[in-house]
């Protein structure tokens, strides 16, 4: 079994719950704690060299079934939406500097090797970040959509109501003129007969 580099992150997409039950947390092999998400984390990211099956868990404060739910807070008996990405990748390996290379430019071939071992985890590092950012990102187009779908339904109860208001005033003053008209025709029938 060859170790693998796990990393992810996660983000809580729900804006209008707390985050104080939600946890995620990753086990190994042994089902020891690897990483676990900081309490009232609404967003992070995590990696870790491990070999072997992993556990991803995303708790909501749920209990297990079989459990009274009235028992339970409130706050934790909402569904949440978690966006979340997972990378396993094999460790990368540095080849060996030849030893040519080595004795031509008067390298240290130890000082070499830890140096390009340095220069890959830097880079995995790095790789790491960016695909942090990316998964950032796609979690902000997410809660976007989840924003333009509550504008765009406000938006149409704005229209509605406005709609229904002026509906309203269009009737109101029909109503009114045609009082007024009945009022004045009265008055100019009853002057006929005097």
């Amino acid at each position: 079994d060859t170790p693998h580099i796990i990393s992810g992150s996660f983000d809580v997409l729900d804006t209008k719950y707390s985050t104080d039950p939600v946890r995620i947390a990753l086990y190994n092999n042994d089902e020891k704690l690897v990483y676990e998400s900081p309490e009232g984390a609404s967003e992070g990211f995590f990696s870790t060299k491990g070999q072997g099956k992993h556990w991803l868990c995303l708790e909501n404060g749920f209990p297990h079934p079989g459990v009274d739910m009235d028992a339970i807070p409130t706050r934790q008996r909402v569904t949440r939406t978690i966006g979340f990405a997972v990378r396993v990748k094999k460790v990368p390996t540095v080849p060996g500097i030849p030893e040519e290379l080595v004795n031509e430019n008067g390298l240290n071939a130890p000082n070499a090797a830890g140096t390009a071992n340095r220069l890959t985890e830097l880079t995995q590092h790095l790789n790491e970040n960016f695909q942090v950012l990316v998964d950032h990102m796609s979690f902000m187009k997410q809660r976007e959509m989840v924003h333009r779908e509550l504008h765009e339904e406000t938006f149409t109860k704005v229209v509605w109501w406005n709609i229904l208001e002026i509906a309203t005033v269009v009737i109101v003053t029909f109503g009114q003129v045609l009082n007024v008209w009945w009022i004045l025709s009265k008055r100019n029938s009853g002057a006929r007969y005097y």
